[in-house]
């Protein structure tokens, strides 16, 4: 029901036009990292990602993101690998990134101003890279420091891409509360609350009611749950059918003190896909439904040709994307998965009705590129 609006508004030809654009100044972007750390110099031969970290002594904890970065690369065929020997080596390709980042920034911007985020987003990553590599800063001390909040609250909160999760999911939930009576809601992974405000917002400007509904923000930061709370009451002036509290979706429902059949929704905004054990977390959710509850999970999700995703070189350098368990079936890879293996693992975790809201068969007709959709299972 929702393929018109996805297409024409959420995910409309500006925001199309654009995407491309914002890779390519990614690309840039790597490319002056090569450069800047002289591994550029390295790669005109072929290099295993070992001899890099060896070379330049780099963190240990640096393999996944530089594999990650050079088969970025790669993918657009700026890169090739040789993979006769032991370990994968790769080296430049004679194609050239000639992309120029401001003339990328400044075009893009004066287009949609939205797309200013998500440049602030990526060049925050690309200039503390090297830090990270070196081991001198985690993933979580670049993204969350203190002097980067501004940046980072605005790129999962107003970015154009990004966002577009946060809208989708919360008009999908939106729809789900106006069609139950006085709903038990579970959000998962609520983290900074952009996905709760959204929801909240969208009521707001309905004119639709704020307390017909109890609402579960749940996070695995006590931080951040403390900061949606502040963020909720300032939102709505009453909160009693509020709750928060600390939740860790890897664990066991008896180790978080959840009792089964309780809530009638769950949702959760691009948190989900970092559970350690896809089949096991969806299978303890379902237990936690009541019969007919239903899970919205709303995930930025691959095409089906299976490109690498843009919001990759932020949460790469995060532990939780790569440590995850893999499955050939609902997993197959690392972070972001395609939609239909979303799919397979709620069937494969006892959803009795599993589907997306867009209907991603048809919008996959008119628009293939990075995209959000709600994956939706119901509990009969």
């Amino acid at each position: 029901m929702f393929e018109n609006w996805y297409l024409t508004e959420l995910m409309n030809k500006n925001v199309r036009d654009i995407w491309p654009l914002t890779d390519n100044y990614l690309l840039k972007l790597i490319k002056d990292i090569l450069d800047r750390t002289g591994m550029s110099e390295e790669l005109k031969k072929p290099v295993s990602i070992s001899y890099l970290i060896k070379k330049f002594n780099y963190s240990d904890k640096s393999y996944s993101a530089l594999k990650w970065v050079l088969e970025r690369l790669k993918f657009s065929n700026f890169m090739d690998s040789n993979e006769d020997s032991d370990e994968v080596k790769y080296f430049f390709t004679d194609k050239k990134i000639t992309y120029n980042d401001v003339e990328l920034y400044n075009y893009c911007t004066a287009q949609e101003p939205g797309s200013s985020h998500t440049f602030k987003m990526l060049k925050l990553m690309a200039d503390n890279y090297e830090d990270f590599l070196k081991g001198n800063k985690t993933g979580v001390e670049i993204i969350f420091s203190p002097e980067n909040i501004e940046i980072i609250n605005e790129y999962y909160e107003k970015s154009l891409f990004y966002n577009a999760n946060n809208i989708l999911g919360a008009k999908v939930l939106n729809n789900e509360v106006d069609n139950r009576d006085n709903p038990h809601i579970l959000e998962l992974g609520g983290g900074m609350g952009g996905g709760t405000k959204q929801f909240i917002s969208q009521r707001k400007d309905e004119g639709k009611s704020l307390t017909n509904f109890t609402y579960h923000f749940t996070d695995v930061a006590n931080k951040m749950i403390r900061n949606t709370r502040k963020t909720i009451e300032s939102l709505t002036g009453d909160i009693s059918n509020f709750e928060f509290s600390k939740f860790d979706f890897n664990k066991p429902l008896t180790e978080v003190g959840v009792e089964e059949n309780k809530y009638d929704i769950i949702w959760a905004v691009n948190a989900i896909h970092v559970a350690y054990d896809l089949k096991f977390t969806l299978s303890e959710l379902y237990k936690v439904l009541k019969p007919n509850g239903v899970i919205l999970i709303s995930e930025t999700v691959r095409p089906s040709e299976g490109p690498m995703i843009q919001h990759e070189f932020v949460i790469n350098t995060l532990d939780d994307y790569w440590n995850v368990k893999l499955d050939d079936e609902w997993r197959p890879n690392y972070g972001f998965i395609k939609w239909k293996n979303w799919i397979k693992a709620l069937e494969a975790a006892g959803f009795d009705i599993y589907t997306t809201e867009p209907n991603m068969n048809e919008v996959e007709k008119e628009f293939n590129n990075c995209y959000t959709t709600v994956i939706k299972g119901i509990k009969k």
